[in-house]
Protein backbone atom coordinates (compact mmCIF):
# COMPACT_ATOMS: atom_id res chain seq x y z
CA UNK A 1 0.00 0.00 0.00
CA UNK A 2 1.08 3.41 -0.61
CA UNK A 3 1.00 6.06 1.75
CA UNK A 4 0.78 9.31 1.09
CA UNK A 5 1.26 12.54 2.53
CA UNK A 6 0.56 16.40 2.14
CA UNK A 7 3.42 19.14 1.42
CA UNK A 8 4.54 21.68 3.64
CA UNK A 9 3.26 23.83 0.97
CA UNK A 10 -0.41 22.75 0.87
CA UNK A 11 -0.87 23.18 4.35
CA UNK A 12 -0.72 26.23 6.81
CA UNK A 13 2.46 26.20 8.74
CA UNK A 14 0.64 27.01 12.15
CA UNK A 15 -1.85 24.63 13.40
CA UNK A 16 -4.79 26.10 15.49
CA UNK A 17 -5.99 23.97 18.54
CA UNK A 18 -9.74 23.74 19.00
CA UNK A 19 -10.06 24.06 22.75
CA UNK A 20 -12.96 22.02 24.16
CA UNK A 21 -16.04 24.00 26.55
CA UNK A 22 -15.07 24.69 30.21
CA UNK A 23 -18.10 22.03 30.47
CA UNK A 24 -16.11 19.12 29.27
CA UNK A 25 -13.60 16.98 31.72
CA UNK A 26 -9.65 17.22 31.46
CA UNK A 27 -9.97 14.13 29.16
CA UNK A 28 -12.25 15.68 26.65
CA UNK A 29 -9.77 18.64 26.52
CA UNK A 30 -6.95 16.26 25.71
CA UNK A 31 -9.06 15.28 22.82
CA UNK A 32 -9.51 18.27 21.24
CA UNK A 33 -9.10 18.18 17.81
CA UNK A 34 -6.23 19.60 15.72
CA UNK A 35 -6.61 20.88 12.53
CA UNK A 36 -4.59 22.63 9.85
CA UNK A 37 -6.23 24.74 6.72
CA UNK A 38 -5.02 23.06 3.29
CA UNK A 39 -4.73 25.14 0.55
CA UNK A 40 -6.22 28.03 1.33
CA UNK A 41 -5.89 30.02 -1.75
CA UNK A 42 -7.65 27.35 -3.57
CA UNK A 43 -10.57 26.82 -1.61
CA UNK A 44 -11.29 30.42 -0.93
CA UNK A 45 -14.41 31.32 -3.42
CA UNK A 46 -18.04 31.35 -1.83
CA UNK A 47 -20.97 30.27 -2.54
CA UNK A 48 -20.48 26.58 -2.11
CA UNK A 49 -23.12 24.72 -1.06
CA UNK A 50 -22.73 20.81 -1.18
CA UNK A 51 -19.84 18.29 -1.18
CA UNK A 52 -18.80 14.87 -1.94
CA UNK A 53 -16.01 12.73 -1.84
CA UNK A 54 -15.22 10.38 -4.96
CA UNK A 55 -12.31 8.29 -6.34
CA UNK A 56 -13.24 9.50 -10.04
CA UNK A 57 -10.17 7.94 -11.85
CA UNK A 58 -9.75 4.94 -9.85
CA UNK A 59 -5.94 6.27 -8.86
CA UNK A 60 -6.65 5.09 -5.17
CA UNK A 61 -7.19 8.73 -3.40
CA UNK A 62 -10.59 10.53 -3.08
CA UNK A 63 -11.12 13.22 -5.27
CA UNK A 64 -13.67 15.82 -4.05
CA UNK A 65 -16.57 17.98 -6.25
CA UNK A 66 -18.59 21.24 -5.27
CA UNK A 67 -21.52 22.80 -6.21
CA UNK A 68 -22.08 26.51 -6.28
CA UNK A 69 -24.79 28.52 -6.39
CA UNK A 70 -23.07 30.14 -9.30
CA UNK A 71 -23.57 26.91 -11.34
CA UNK A 72 -19.62 26.02 -11.58
CA UNK A 73 -19.38 22.28 -10.45
CA UNK A 74 -16.10 22.06 -9.21
CA UNK A 75 -13.90 18.83 -9.24
CA UNK A 76 -10.59 18.91 -7.15
CA UNK A 77 -8.31 16.00 -8.52
CA UNK A 78 -6.28 14.87 -5.49
CA UNK A 79 -2.90 14.14 -6.45
CA UNK A 80 -1.06 12.79 -3.18
CA UNK A 81 -2.85 15.11 -0.83
CA UNK A 82 -2.99 18.25 -3.42
CA UNK A 83 -5.61 19.61 -5.14
CA UNK A 84 -6.18 21.59 -8.40
CA UNK A 85 -9.83 21.90 -9.39
CA UNK A 86 -9.86 20.16 -12.98
CA UNK A 87 -13.94 20.86 -13.43
CA UNK A 88 -13.37 22.61 -17.51
CA UNK A 89 -11.24 20.37 -18.05
CA UNK A 90 -13.11 17.15 -17.95
CA UNK A 91 -16.24 18.61 -19.22
CA UNK A 92 -18.30 20.15 -15.53
CA UNK A 93 -20.10 23.70 -16.15
CA UNK A 94 -18.16 26.83 -14.83
CA UNK A 95 -21.39 28.84 -14.20
CA UNK A 96 -25.11 28.91 -14.81
CA UNK A 97 -28.43 27.24 -12.66
CA UNK A 98 -27.87 27.16 -9.41
CA UNK A 99 -26.58 24.07 -8.41
CA UNK A 100 -27.65 22.64 -4.82
CA UNK A 101 -26.51 18.88 -4.47
CA UNK A 102 -23.73 16.31 -5.84
CA UNK A 103 -23.62 12.32 -5.86
CA UNK A 104 -20.83 10.07 -6.57
CA UNK A 105 -22.82 6.65 -8.26
CA UNK A 106 -21.68 4.00 -10.78
CA UNK A 107 -25.01 3.56 -12.46
CA UNK A 108 -23.94 1.79 -15.78
CA UNK A 109 -21.28 -0.78 -13.55
CA UNK A 110 -18.35 0.41 -15.69
CA UNK A 111 -16.52 0.57 -12.55
CA UNK A 112 -15.82 4.52 -12.81
CA UNK A 113 -18.15 6.52 -10.80
CA UNK A 114 -20.85 8.73 -12.21
CA UNK A 115 -21.56 12.35 -11.09
CA UNK A 116 -24.95 13.49 -10.43
CA UNK A 117 -26.02 17.28 -10.27
CA UNK A 118 -28.91 18.66 -8.14
CA UNK A 119 -30.27 22.38 -9.30
CA UNK A 120 -32.89 24.70 -7.79
CA UNK A 121 -35.34 24.50 -10.36
CA UNK A 122 -33.78 24.55 -13.52
CA UNK A 123 -32.85 20.78 -14.56
CA UNK A 124 -30.81 18.47 -12.96
CA UNK A 125 -27.64 16.92 -14.58
CA UNK A 126 -25.98 13.24 -14.87
CA UNK A 127 -22.48 13.29 -15.81
CA UNK A 128 -21.07 9.84 -17.07
CA UNK A 129 -17.77 9.35 -16.48
CA UNK A 130 -15.92 8.37 -18.97
CA UNK A 131 -13.00 6.30 -17.94
CA UNK A 132 -11.66 8.87 -15.41
CA UNK A 133 -11.23 11.13 -19.00
CA UNK A 134 -13.57 13.04 -19.01
CA UNK A 135 -17.55 13.71 -18.04
CA UNK A 136 -20.54 13.57 -20.71
CA UNK A 137 -23.84 14.92 -19.42
CA UNK A 138 -26.36 12.22 -20.65
CA UNK A 139 -29.28 13.03 -17.48
CA UNK A 140 -31.89 14.20 -20.62
CA UNK A 141 -31.32 11.20 -22.70
CA UNK A 142 -31.85 8.99 -19.94
CA UNK A 143 -34.71 10.73 -18.34
CA UNK A 144 -33.48 12.07 -15.47
CA UNK A 145 -33.10 15.73 -16.17
CA UNK A 146 -36.52 16.67 -13.67
CA UNK A 147 -36.66 20.03 -15.43
CA UNK A 148 -38.72 22.32 -12.43
CA UNK A 149 -37.34 19.87 -9.43
CA UNK A 150 -36.02 21.85 -6.73
CA UNK A 151 -33.15 19.10 -5.70
CA UNK A 152 -31.99 18.80 -2.18
CA UNK A 153 -31.04 15.24 -0.93
CA UNK A 154 -29.63 12.50 -3.96
CA UNK A 155 -29.12 8.83 -2.97
CA UNK A 156 -27.98 6.13 -5.11
CA UNK A 157 -29.51 3.15 -3.69
CA UNK A 158 -30.04 -0.13 -4.42
CA UNK A 159 -33.57 -0.09 -2.97
CA UNK A 160 -35.02 -3.35 -4.68
CA UNK A 161 -31.98 -5.37 -4.01
CA UNK A 162 -31.84 -6.57 -7.28
CA UNK A 163 -28.06 -5.41 -7.63
CA UNK A 164 -28.19 -2.41 -9.56
CA UNK A 165 -27.56 1.47 -8.30
CA UNK A 166 -31.43 3.28 -8.05
CA UNK A 167 -31.55 7.11 -7.91
CA UNK A 168 -33.31 8.74 -5.29
CA UNK A 169 -33.90 12.37 -5.31
CA UNK A 170 -35.63 15.11 -2.89
CA UNK A 171 -37.74 18.01 -3.87
CA UNK A 172 -38.10 20.98 -2.04
CA UNK A 173 -40.90 21.93 -3.86
CA UNK A 174 -42.74 18.87 -5.01
CA UNK A 175 -43.42 15.19 -4.80
CA UNK A 176 -39.75 13.40 -4.98
CA UNK A 177 -38.81 11.06 -7.51
CA UNK A 178 -37.28 7.37 -7.39
CA UNK A 179 -35.57 6.05 -10.64
CA UNK A 180 -35.57 2.42 -10.57
CA UNK A 181 -31.90 1.44 -12.44
CA UNK A 182 -32.67 -1.70 -15.30
CA UNK A 183 -29.47 -2.18 -16.41
CA UNK A 184 -28.76 1.26 -17.13
CA UNK A 185 -32.27 2.17 -18.21
CA UNK A 186 -34.44 4.13 -15.77
CA UNK A 187 -38.25 4.30 -14.88
CA UNK A 188 -39.83 6.89 -12.37
CA UNK A 189 -41.21 4.28 -10.04
CA UNK A 190 -42.24 6.87 -7.45
CA UNK A 191 -45.64 6.73 -7.11
CA UNK A 192 -46.18 2.65 -7.61
CA UNK A 193 -43.64 1.95 -4.86
CA UNK A 194 -45.55 4.90 -2.09
CA UNK A 195 -42.46 7.69 -2.39
CA UNK A 196 -44.04 10.03 -4.26
CA UNK A 197 -44.60 11.98 -0.82
CA UNK A 198 -45.24 15.74 -1.68
CA UNK A 199 -43.87 17.20 1.97
CA UNK A 200 -40.54 20.00 1.30
CA UNK A 201 -38.19 17.17 1.89
CA UNK A 202 -34.93 18.13 2.05
CA UNK A 203 -32.78 15.35 4.07
CA UNK A 204 -33.38 11.27 3.36
CA UNK A 205 -31.40 8.94 4.75
CA UNK A 206 -31.47 4.60 3.87
CA UNK A 207 -30.57 2.03 6.20
CA UNK A 208 -31.95 -1.00 7.09
CA UNK A 209 -33.87 0.19 10.53
CA UNK A 210 -35.12 -3.45 11.34
CA UNK A 211 -32.86 -5.92 9.87
CA UNK A 212 -35.32 -7.21 7.33
CA UNK A 213 -33.09 -7.23 4.34
CA UNK A 214 -34.37 -4.01 2.81
CA UNK A 215 -33.25 -0.24 2.70
CA UNK A 216 -35.80 2.00 4.16
CA UNK A 217 -35.93 5.86 4.17
CA UNK A 218 -35.95 8.40 6.41
CA UNK A 219 -37.23 11.99 4.98
CA UNK A 220 -36.47 15.08 6.99
CA UNK A 221 -39.01 17.63 5.61
CA UNK A 222 -39.41 21.66 5.66
CA UNK A 223 -42.11 24.43 5.96
CA UNK A 224 -43.87 23.49 9.23
CA UNK A 225 -44.50 19.50 7.52
CA UNK A 226 -43.99 16.97 9.46
CA UNK A 227 -41.06 14.03 9.08
CA UNK A 228 -41.64 10.63 7.11
CA UNK A 229 -39.67 7.29 7.78
CA UNK A 230 -40.97 4.78 5.25
CA UNK A 231 -40.69 1.13 6.18
CA UNK A 232 -39.25 -0.92 2.73
CA UNK A 233 -41.88 -3.92 2.44
CA UNK A 234 -40.00 -5.84 -0.54
CA UNK A 235 -40.21 -2.68 -3.03
CA UNK A 236 -43.04 -1.41 -1.50
CA UNK A 237 -43.06 1.52 1.21
CA UNK A 238 -45.35 2.51 3.86
CA UNK A 239 -44.88 5.93 6.38
CA UNK A 240 -44.17 4.42 9.45
CA UNK A 241 -43.51 8.29 11.42
CA UNK A 242 -46.58 8.25 13.27
CA UNK A 243 -46.32 4.73 14.81
CA UNK A 244 -42.75 5.14 15.30
CA UNK A 245 -42.85 8.75 17.13
CA UNK A 246 -40.93 10.18 14.86
CA UNK A 247 -42.54 12.95 12.71
CA UNK A 248 -40.95 15.83 14.78
CA UNK A 249 -42.65 18.24 17.28
CA UNK A 250 -45.24 20.49 15.98
CA UNK A 251 -43.78 23.47 13.96
CA UNK A 252 -44.09 26.55 12.25
CA UNK A 253 -43.84 27.35 9.33
CA UNK A 254 -40.60 28.48 9.36
CA UNK A 255 -39.29 25.42 11.02
CA UNK A 256 -38.78 21.34 10.02
CA UNK A 257 -36.11 19.07 9.26
CA UNK A 258 -33.03 19.97 7.10
CA UNK A 259 -30.54 17.19 7.01
CA UNK A 260 -30.10 13.44 8.42
CA UNK A 261 -27.23 11.26 9.48
CA UNK A 262 -26.68 7.75 10.33
CA UNK A 263 -24.55 6.17 12.49
CA UNK A 264 -24.07 3.29 15.67
CA UNK A 265 -23.18 6.09 17.98
CA UNK A 266 -23.40 4.14 20.95
CA UNK A 267 -21.28 0.54 19.36
CA UNK A 268 -24.57 -1.57 20.13
CA UNK A 269 -24.57 -2.77 16.59
CA UNK A 270 -27.78 -0.70 15.72
CA UNK A 271 -28.15 2.16 13.47
CA UNK A 272 -29.16 5.19 15.09
CA UNK A 273 -30.43 8.82 13.60
CA UNK A 274 -29.60 12.26 14.36
CA UNK A 275 -31.66 14.75 12.09
CA UNK A 276 -30.75 18.57 12.01
CA UNK A 277 -33.61 20.88 12.13
CA UNK A 278 -34.95 24.81 11.91
CA UNK A 279 -35.90 24.43 15.55
CA UNK A 280 -34.85 21.50 18.23
CA UNK A 281 -32.58 18.66 16.94
CA UNK A 282 -32.91 15.23 16.88
CA UNK A 283 -30.78 11.91 18.06
CA UNK A 284 -33.36 8.82 17.71
CA UNK A 285 -31.37 5.69 19.52
CA UNK A 286 -32.35 2.18 17.99
CA UNK A 287 -34.10 -0.01 20.32
CA UNK A 288 -32.36 -2.84 18.03
CA UNK A 289 -36.15 -4.21 18.46
CA UNK A 290 -37.77 -2.04 15.49
CA UNK A 291 -38.55 0.94 17.23
CA UNK A 292 -36.64 4.13 18.22
CA UNK A 293 -35.89 6.85 21.61
CA UNK A 294 -35.49 10.61 20.88
CA UNK A 295 -32.34 10.94 23.17
CA UNK A 296 -30.56 14.46 22.33
CA UNK A 297 -31.44 15.94 26.03
CA UNK A 298 -30.17 12.88 27.58
CA UNK A 299 -27.14 12.63 25.38
CA UNK A 300 -25.77 15.94 25.36
CA UNK A 301 -26.68 17.32 21.86
CA UNK A 302 -29.13 19.48 22.67
CA UNK A 303 -30.29 23.17 20.54
CA UNK A 304 -32.96 24.46 19.20
CA UNK A 305 -30.77 25.87 16.28
CA UNK A 306 -30.85 26.63 12.47
CA UNK A 307 -28.69 23.76 11.62
CA UNK A 308 -28.36 22.98 8.07
CA UNK A 309 -25.96 19.48 7.50
CA UNK A 310 -24.20 17.23 9.78
CA UNK A 311 -22.16 13.68 9.54
CA UNK A 312 -20.57 11.26 11.71
CA UNK A 313 -17.17 10.96 12.07
CA UNK A 314 -14.60 9.71 14.60
CA UNK A 315 -12.31 12.35 14.82
CA UNK A 316 -9.90 11.20 17.15
CA UNK A 317 -9.79 8.00 16.79
CA UNK A 318 -10.68 6.59 20.13
CA UNK A 319 -13.50 4.30 18.49
CA UNK A 320 -16.72 6.24 19.31
CA UNK A 321 -18.49 8.22 16.71
CA UNK A 322 -18.57 12.01 16.69
CA UNK A 323 -21.07 14.43 15.35
CA UNK A 324 -20.17 17.90 12.88
CA UNK A 325 -23.49 20.04 12.67
CA UNK A 326 -23.30 23.01 9.84
CA UNK A 327 -25.33 25.91 10.77
CA UNK A 328 -25.97 29.91 10.46
CA UNK A 329 -27.51 32.25 11.81
CA UNK A 330 -28.42 36.31 11.10
CA UNK A 331 -30.47 37.97 8.25
CA UNK A 332 -30.09 36.39 4.23
CA UNK A 333 -27.93 39.58 3.90
CA UNK A 334 -25.50 39.05 6.54
CA UNK A 335 -25.90 35.34 7.77
CA UNK A 336 -22.70 34.12 9.54
CA UNK A 337 -21.72 29.88 10.09
CA UNK A 338 -22.98 28.47 13.48
CA UNK A 339 -21.10 24.92 14.41
CA UNK A 340 -21.15 22.44 16.52
CA UNK A 341 -18.54 19.92 17.04
CA UNK A 342 -19.85 17.01 19.69
CA UNK A 343 -17.06 14.46 21.15
CA UNK A 344 -18.56 10.88 21.82
CA UNK A 345 -17.68 10.25 25.88
CA UNK A 346 -19.46 6.77 25.36
CA UNK A 347 -21.85 7.71 27.67
CA UNK A 348 -22.68 11.37 26.49
CA UNK A 349 -21.40 13.96 24.42
CA UNK A 350 -19.68 16.90 25.02
CA UNK A 351 -19.16 20.05 23.10
CA UNK A 352 -15.79 21.62 22.00
CA UNK A 353 -15.95 25.09 20.99
CA UNK A 354 -15.49 26.52 17.39
CA UNK A 355 -16.10 29.60 17.49
CA UNK A 356 -13.26 31.69 16.00
CA UNK A 357 -11.33 28.69 14.52
CA UNK A 358 -11.15 27.08 11.33
CA UNK A 359 -13.88 24.60 12.63
CA UNK A 360 -16.56 27.44 12.07
CA UNK A 361 -16.30 27.46 8.58
CA UNK A 362 -19.35 25.93 7.43
CA UNK A 363 -23.01 26.58 7.07
CA UNK A 364 -23.89 23.98 4.44
CA UNK A 365 -22.11 20.81 3.52
CA UNK A 366 -19.71 18.86 6.02
CA UNK A 367 -18.01 15.70 4.94
CA UNK A 368 -15.56 13.30 6.38
CA UNK A 369 -12.59 11.22 4.69
CA UNK A 370 -9.19 10.75 5.13
CA UNK A 371 -8.38 12.68 1.93
CA UNK A 372 -3.86 11.97 2.51
CA UNK A 373 -4.33 7.99 3.74
CA UNK A 374 -2.83 8.63 6.62
CA UNK A 375 -5.41 7.21 8.97
CA UNK A 376 -7.58 10.20 10.88
CA UNK A 377 -10.54 11.71 9.23
CA UNK A 378 -10.30 15.21 7.38
CA UNK A 379 -13.06 17.37 6.80
CA UNK A 380 -14.73 19.11 3.56
CA UNK A 381 -16.48 22.31 4.92
CA UNK A 382 -18.85 24.60 2.59
CA UNK A 383 -19.74 28.07 3.30
CA UNK A 384 -22.72 29.25 0.76
CA UNK A 385 -24.14 32.14 2.38
CA UNK A 386 -21.85 34.26 4.09
CA UNK A 387 -20.59 36.93 0.74
CA UNK A 388 -17.04 36.18 2.73
CA UNK A 389 -17.48 32.96 2.97
CA UNK A 390 -14.92 29.67 1.48
CA UNK A 391 -15.06 25.84 1.00
CA UNK A 392 -12.18 25.20 3.47
CA UNK A 393 -10.67 20.99 3.45
CA UNK A 394 -8.85 20.93 7.15
CA UNK A 395 -6.46 18.33 7.88
CA UNK A 396 -6.70 16.16 10.88
CA UNK A 397 -3.33 16.49 12.83
CA UNK A 398 -3.90 13.49 15.14
CA UNK A 399 -0.63 12.18 16.08
CA UNK A 400 1.25 9.46 13.92
CA UNK A 401 0.73 6.75 16.50
CA UNK A 402 -2.90 7.56 17.29
CA UNK A 403 -4.08 8.50 13.08
CA UNK A 404 -2.48 4.94 12.38
CA UNK A 405 -4.49 2.91 14.96
CA UNK A 406 -7.57 3.03 12.54
CA UNK A 407 -8.91 0.87 9.74
CA UNK A 408 -10.67 1.29 6.36
CA UNK A 409 -12.59 -0.71 4.59
CA UNK A 410 -13.92 -0.74 1.10
CA UNK A 411 -17.23 -2.63 0.33
CA UNK A 412 -17.53 -3.92 -3.28
CA UNK A 413 -19.99 -5.77 -4.73
CA UNK A 414 -19.72 -9.33 -6.27
CA UNK A 415 -18.23 -7.69 -9.55
CA UNK A 416 -15.66 -5.60 -7.53
CA UNK A 417 -18.06 -2.33 -7.79
CA UNK A 418 -18.62 0.68 -5.27
CA UNK A 419 -22.98 0.00 -5.69
CA UNK A 420 -23.04 -1.43 -1.58
CA UNK A 421 -24.82 1.34 -0.49
CA UNK A 422 -26.20 0.68 2.82
CA UNK A 423 -23.99 -2.22 3.80
CA UNK A 424 -22.90 -3.10 7.12
CA UNK A 425 -19.81 -3.54 8.50
CA UNK A 426 -19.26 -4.45 12.03
CA UNK A 427 -15.83 -4.90 13.86
CA UNK A 428 -15.05 -7.82 16.36
CA UNK A 429 -12.68 -7.72 18.87
CA UNK A 430 -10.29 -11.34 19.56
CA UNK A 431 -13.52 -12.12 22.52
CA UNK A 432 -15.66 -11.33 20.30
CA UNK A 433 -16.93 -8.10 21.55
CA UNK A 434 -18.45 -5.86 19.06
CA UNK A 435 -16.19 -2.82 18.60
CA UNK A 436 -18.06 -0.59 16.96
CA UNK A 437 -20.82 -0.76 13.43
CA UNK A 438 -20.39 2.09 9.96
CA UNK A 439 -22.63 1.96 7.36
CA UNK A 440 -21.88 2.35 3.95
CA UNK A 441 -23.17 5.79 3.23
CA UNK A 442 -26.37 6.46 1.91
CA UNK A 443 -25.91 10.41 1.49
CA UNK A 444 -25.46 12.89 4.48
CA UNK A 445 -24.33 16.10 5.16
CA UNK A 446 -26.60 18.32 3.20
CA UNK A 447 -27.65 17.20 -0.24
CA UNK A 448 -24.35 15.13 -0.86
CA UNK A 449 -23.40 11.74 -1.37
CA UNK A 450 -19.73 10.47 -1.28
CA UNK A 451 -18.39 7.50 -2.30
CA UNK A 452 -15.48 6.07 0.06
CA UNK A 453 -14.42 3.34 2.16
CA UNK A 454 -16.18 3.30 5.87
CA UNK A 455 -13.55 4.18 8.77
CA UNK A 456 -12.96 2.88 12.39
CA UNK A 457 -10.81 4.50 15.00
CA UNK A 458 -9.11 1.87 17.14
CA UNK A 459 -7.98 1.82 20.99
CA UNK A 460 -4.76 -0.19 20.01
CA UNK A 461 -3.83 -2.07 16.61
CA UNK A 462 -4.75 -6.04 17.86
CA UNK A 463 -6.25 -8.15 15.06
CA UNK A 464 -10.08 -7.89 14.59
CA UNK A 465 -12.75 -9.76 12.58
CA UNK A 466 -14.43 -7.75 9.97
CA UNK A 467 -18.33 -8.87 9.28
CA UNK A 468 -19.91 -7.09 6.16
CA UNK A 469 -23.62 -7.79 5.58
CA UNK A 470 -25.22 -6.96 2.24
CA UNK A 471 -27.94 -6.99 1.19
CA UNK A 472 -29.58 -9.07 -1.70
CA UNK A 473 -32.58 -10.44 -3.38
CA UNK A 474 -31.61 -13.56 -1.22
CA UNK A 475 -31.90 -11.18 2.06
CA UNK A 476 -29.28 -9.94 4.48
CA UNK A 477 -25.49 -12.10 3.63
CA UNK A 478 -23.12 -12.08 5.82
CA UNK A 479 -19.54 -12.42 5.08
CA UNK A 480 -16.64 -12.78 7.68
CA UNK A 481 -12.44 -11.94 7.08
CA UNK A 482 -10.72 -13.03 10.78
CA UNK A 483 -7.20 -12.09 12.11
CA UNK A 484 -7.05 -8.92 10.33
CA UNK A 485 -3.98 -6.85 11.23
CA UNK A 486 -5.03 -3.25 11.02
CA UNK A 487 -1.35 -2.55 10.46
CA UNK A 488 -1.08 -4.22 7.32
CA UNK A 489 -3.60 -1.50 5.74
CA UNK A 490 -1.74 1.68 6.93
CA UNK A 491 -2.12 4.10 4.01
CA UNK A 492 -4.55 1.87 2.21
CA UNK A 493 -7.80 0.32 2.37
CA UNK A 494 -9.24 -3.31 3.42
CA UNK A 495 -11.61 -4.60 0.35
CA UNK A 496 -14.03 -6.80 0.96
CA UNK A 497 -15.70 -8.05 -2.39
CA UNK A 498 -18.93 -9.55 -1.80
CA UNK A 499 -18.95 -13.33 -2.90
CA UNK A 500 -22.79 -14.36 -2.81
Amino acid sequence: MVVRTITNSCVISVAITIYALCSIDCDAQKRAPVFNTVQPETFADNMALSNAWGDFDNDGDLDLAISFKTGDVRLYENNEGSFKNIGPKVGLPTEGKETRSVAWGDYNGDGYLDLYVGSNRNGNELYRNDQGKGFSEVGVSLGVDIPHVSTRQINWIDYDNNGTVDLFVADRVGANYLFQNDNGVFVNVSKEVGLADERPTVGACWFDYNKDGFLDLFMANQSGTTDAFYKNEGGIFTDIAPELGMEGDKRRNDQGGVDCAVGDYDNDGDFDLFVANYGRNYLYENNGSGGFSEVSEKMGIRGDNHMVGASWGDYDNDGWLDLYVAGYKGPAENRIPVDRLFHNEGDRFSEVNTVGTPLSGADHGIQWADFDQDGDLDLSLTEGYNIKGHHPLLKNELPPERAESSLQIEVLDEKGLKSRAGAEVRLYDRSSALVGSRLVSTGDGYNSHSSGPVHFGLVDHSPVTVEVTFLTNAGRITQKQENVNPADYAGGVLEIKQVN
